[in-house]
């Protein structure tokens, strides 16, 4: 099922509300944590097609350098300056610099403390916000011209039932969704637009209706998908935290073994996670819910299959720092009925049959608008597409050249010495 699953739209909720159980998957390289931070922009589009059917993890993000010039005085930005007018529609400075704030400070949380963001992924940041924003509001033109509204109780359904389906309550989304520099606000405008382009495109092609048949014909067809291995649910306690210095193990050892005496001494596990460990997961006693092999760090998943159902492990040190880990949980590999996997299936098939409408009608709306870029917003874009075009002309002559270069001749081998007879 999970196959499937990799394959569907990638919305902000989802990574928001994965928590505790994602940052255990990440890993602790600070230059492959630079990439997903890079990576973690295409995720995050307030206004992405319904059906970017994609896996994440071959999501790329080219960074483009920009030829840095010297430092100069620090230009007063007007927050009242028009960046870009779509159809008469002005987007100030302000909407933009306050969304590329939110997505680089999203990118911060998760890497280690002390890294920033380059210069120029900061620009391809306000680049992609700047894009975002255009589609947004021509999403916005087209969804009045059609007269086709979202309510804001249709909104916060949508967000009550994708929370629902991990488990959780509208006030835990909140929490979560601070950790990442968000507000709900932020998220009900991502979600609205996700929901206008479904009701758009359903409007566009009333008869692209996914029908249980269909979704019948899909699951028979690709059992490769729905195959589930076995897998954990666990609870631990956290002493640590992602990017720890070996130094810091031996402080966190001691708190761990305090919260272990506590256990023995008769404490629930619940009241002593919530109380002692650092994982987000704390609020919820712990809890991180279902995972497979692969998902966690080698240790801790080591640990979590080899202990019985409703064991407690003892202190089990990962690149993290040191847990305790209770299994709640274990189910055996097996496949996904068709009944628990007829929704998901729905919704896949939906979204494709909806991708290429989209595409094909957000390039024609595109098209046909007036768009006028500001001065100064559209020489940074110029600059950075010629950048790009340098470069990779640049990767083009490099290849050119290695395949061109002639292969180099091996010494003869030396003549046989003649035998006399």
């Amino acid at each position: 099922m999970k196959k499937l699953l990799a394959f569907m739209s990638i919305t902000i909720l989802a990574v928001a509300l994965n928590g505790c159980q994602k940052e255990a998957e990440l890993t602790d390289d600070p230059n492959v944590l630079v990439e997903q931070a890079a990576a973690v922009i295409e995720e995050v589009p307030a206004a992405q097609e319904p059906a970017a059917i994609e896996q994440p993890e071959e999501v790329v993000v080219e960074e483009v350098v920009v030829q840095e010039e010297e430092p100069a005085v620090a230009e007063e930005i007007d927050p009242k300056a028009v960046v870009v007018t779509v159809n008469g529609q002005e987007i100030t400075e302000k909407e933009v610099s306050d969304e590329v704030a939110k997505r680089v400070e999203m990118q911060k949380k998760r890497m280690p403390a002390g890294m920033e963001l380059p210069d120029t992924m900061k620009q391809q940041v306000r680049k992609r916000v700047v894009d975002t924003k255009v589609e947004q509001a021509l999403l916005g033109q087209e969804m009045a011209k059609q007269d086709i509204s979202v309510s804001d109780e249709a909104v916060l359904e949508e967000i009550t039932k994708i929370a629902g389906q991990k488990g959780q309550s509208m006030e835990e989304v909140e929490k979560e969704i601070t950790k990442y520099g968000m507000t709900l606000e932020d998220l009900k405008g991502q979600i609205r637009s996700q929901m206008q382009i479904k009701a758009l495109m359903e409007s566009l092609d009333p008869n692209a209706v996914v029908t249980e048949a269909d979704a019948q014909e899909f699951y028979d067809e690709n059992p490769q998908h729905f195959n589930q291995p076995a897998q954990v649910k666990a609870s631990h306690i956290l002493c640590g935290k992602r990017g720890i210095k070996e130094d810091e193990y031996p402080a966190e050892l001691e708190t761990i073994e305090a919260a272990k005496a506590r256990l023995d001494a008769g404490e629930t596990f619940e009241d002593v996670a919530k109380d002692v460990s650092t994982c987000p997961s704390s609020a919820k006693g712990g809890d991180l819910g279902f995972f497979g092999k692969g998902q966690m760090d080698p240790a801790f998943e080591k640990a979590a299959f080899e202990t019985e159902l409703g064991q407690t492990t003892g202190i089990v040190k990962t690149s993290f720092g040191y847990h305790i880990i209770k299994v709640t949980d274990k189910k055996e590999a097996g496949t996904t009925p068709f009944a628990e996997a007829k929704e998901q299936i729905t919704q896949f098939l939906t979204q494709q049959k909806q991708s290429g409408l989209w595409a094909e009608y957000s390039k024609t709306m595109r098209d046909n608008a007036t768009i006028e870029y500001s001065e100064k917003e559209q020489a940074m874009r110029d600059a950075m597409e010629q950048a790009a075009a340098t470069r990779q002309a640049a990767q083009a002559a490099q290849r050119a050249a290695q395949q061109a270069a002639p292969t180099p001749i091996q010494p003869a081998p030396a003549p046989e010495a003649e035998v006399s007879e």
